[in-house]
């Protein structure tokens, strides 16, 4: 018993040492959440060093991270799956995976989908439906959002190798929505913003809004099944690994990252990203560039320059010492 004694008062001044840099009261962080496109990883160069380094870091230290994205899972750029995180929430929130285990799967129920695609056909609506690996376009939906992507390649970049990257191919491929046998998660629509409404209110009762704005001179709006959500997903995803929203931070940029941001107990706004998303942030960073997930990261003492900072370590290390006293009282 003295043994134990003497390895709590240990574990409490090594706390007090470790911590000497942190804020009064700062909350330890255990999870972080990112989305992909114009946070983790800028649309033209991809992520940078910085981030992958910030990841590392937070993985060493213990800190749980996971991909937050409204991209389908086939759809999600290899440099990011080399990364390697704890887990991924994919499809908006349909999809949650955390080490290999599927937590959440949600399509839209085929009598619904029949009404999606009838409506789409009477209003002459631009249409993307997505299923978990390919996404089925009409034409007025690719050609508009090919237009998109090209303002988006580098000047002098190889087109073809930047499509690739995208895992985004803009065609018009509608006629093989049977392949999906129905299990589509996300519907994205494109038309006059009076129709769109109208769209929207007709299916109010069993979908959510994901997001839903004016987008090059055409009214946008990307609908999940009811109960989906990055926010759903995050709070989800907490409360399996019994994480409380405090000791959760996430990173966005997009009007879709609102949600996550509310999910969190530190919500973060990449700069030059959504207007409606710094409403509802704690922090604006720098973009993916301009190293915005390290520097905030950094700044908020969760990296650091040195080795073996982590609060999670700090944490499975003192649950160690717990045990071994367990132990030896047992003993």
């Amino acid at each position: 018993m003295v043994f134990c004694f003497l390895l709590v008062l240990l574990v409490k001044e090594n706390k007090g040492i470790k911590n000497k840099g942190m804020k009064r009261g700062m909350m330890v962080t255990e999870i972080i959440y990112l989305d992909i496109d114009g946070t983790l990883r800028d649309e033209r160069y991809g992520i940078p060093d910085s981030a992958k380094k910030a990841i590392q870091k937070c993985k060493d230290d213990g800190i749980f991270i996971v991909i937050c994205t409204g991209r389908n899972p086939g759809s999600i750029q290899e440099d990011v799956k080399r990364l390697r995180t704890d887990g991924v929430i994919s499809g908006g929130g349909c999809f949650i995976e955390f080490r290999g285990e599927m937590l959440k799967r949600e399509y839209f129920p085929m009598r619904s989908l029949g009404e999606f695609l009838e409506v789409i056909r009477k209003w002459k609506l631009g249409a993307s439906l997505e299923a978990e690996e390919e996404i089925y376009m009409n034409e007025a939906a690719a050609r508009f959002l090919r237009e998109d992507f090209q303002r988006k390649i580098p000047e002098g970049a190889d087109r073809k190798q930047f499509q690739e990257e995208n895992k985004i191919s803009y065609e018009d491929n509608f006629s093989d929505l049977w392949r999906a046998r129905g299990k589509i998660h996300k519907i994205c629509l494109l038309g006059k913003e009076e129709e769109i409404e109208r769209v929207r209110e007709q299916f109010e009762k069993e979908t959510e809004t994901a997001q839903q704005k004016e987008w090059n001179g055409q009214w946008y709006i990307e609908l999940l099944p009811k109960h989906c959500g990055k926010g759903t997903a995050v709070e989800i995803l907490n409360r399996y690994l019994n994480i409380s929203r405090e000791r959760s931070m996430s990173f966005g940029d997009g009007d879709n990252d609102v949600d996550m941001l509310k999910a969190s107990g530190t919500g973060i706004a990449v700069r030059g990203g959504s207007r409606k998303l710094t409403e509802y942030a704690d922090a604006v960073c720098e973009s993916p560039m301009d190293d915005g997930i390290y520097r905030e990261l950094k700044r908020r003492g969760i990296i650091s320059d040195q080795n073996d900072t982590g609060e999670r370590r700090e944490k499975k290390t003192e649950e160690r010492e717990k045990e071994i006293c367990a132990e030896e009282r047992r003993a």
